[in-house]
């Protein structure tokens, strides 16, 4: 629920109702409670000022990785969204569908897919900060993810199903190599290049290659079930975002909002000294 507050404070406060809040206080609020009104609202636009900065340095600083290639931990990773595989349809029933919506009276919480070049994960967006634009469809007004777009997402990625060691690849090979023995003549029909009717060192070495190559693509398929990877909120407090907006419109938004907030700042505290 905080991250879910916290999220909806950072959306208002890098949108045009923010300044709407402000001219909302110096045209309404009681003369005598003003100033605290102003204060108020000074340390928040300080607050607020150096969490756009510090988000601004996040996704700067952060270089995104490939599914396949990424380390455990904090990454950023760049993808396609799909729902669960057998899953036709998921949503309101008067929108379109879509794998993550946020509207006036709820907020999706079931997990769906990021694919990219390299495999596909799990993204579990429950306390997530989701960043999306607003979306009007038959008189309705909600965020959504839709399927097949791309999204942006910093967070913790876990392996659930760790890659083999070279020594489980190694009796892996050998398990499979004991396969394809158990069909004797498949086996010679297939290795026994010289049909002298036996597997000589150079053919066995051709298919202990054959195995490897098998092994390989079976261990290449399980690496890229979903299950396989999830990434979620990370234990240390770093922010959890999924976005669908490209990160370099994110950084102009955060970059202005930081400034905006700095000005606001600056303005409000000199009103607070001046006691207007």
């Amino acid at each position: 629920m905080y991250t879910r507050i916290k999220g909806h404070l950072i959306s208002l406060s890098s949108s045009f109702l923010y300044p709407l809040l402000i001219i909302a206080v110096f045209l309404m609020a009681n003369d005598n409670k003003k100033s605290v009104y102003i204060a108020t609202l000074a340390i928040l636009s300080l607050f607020l000022a150096v969490i756009f900065f510090r988000r601004y340095r996040l996704l700067s600083d952060t270089s995104p990785a490939q599914l396949k290639s990424a380390a455990q931990g904090y990454v950023e990773l760049e993808g396609k969204t799909s729902l669960y595989d057998n899953e036709v349809a998921r949503g309101h029933l008067e929108l379109p569908p879509s794998v993550w919506l946020r509207n006036f009276y709820r907020t999706s919480s079931a997990g769906f897919l990021l694919h990219d070049d390299e495999g596909r994960c799990t993204i579990d967006p429950r306390y997530a900060e989701v960043i999306a634009p607003l979306k009007s469809y038959n008189m309705h007004y909600y965020w959504a993810i839709f399927p097949g777009e791309t999204i942006y997402v910093l967070g913790n990625l876990e392996t659930l199903k760790q890659h083999r060691t070279e020594f489980e690849r190694n009796n892996l090979i050998s398990h499979k190599l004991a396969e394809l023995k158990r069909n004797q003549f498949r086996f010679l029909d297939y290795f026994d290049k010289n049909n002298n009717g036996k597997i000589d060192p150079d053919e066995f070495q051709t298919a202990r290659a054959s195995a490897e190559r098998m092994v390989d693509e079976e261990l290449e398929m399980s690496y890229q079930e979903p299950a396989t990877h999830i990434i979620s909120q990370p234990e240390d407090g770093r922010p959890f975002i999924i976005s669908s907006i490209h990160p370099d419109k994110l950084l102009k938004r955060y970059k202005i909002a930081c400034i905006g907030h700095l000005a606001i700042w600056a303005y409000l505290s000199v009103l607070v000294f001046v006691g207007k």
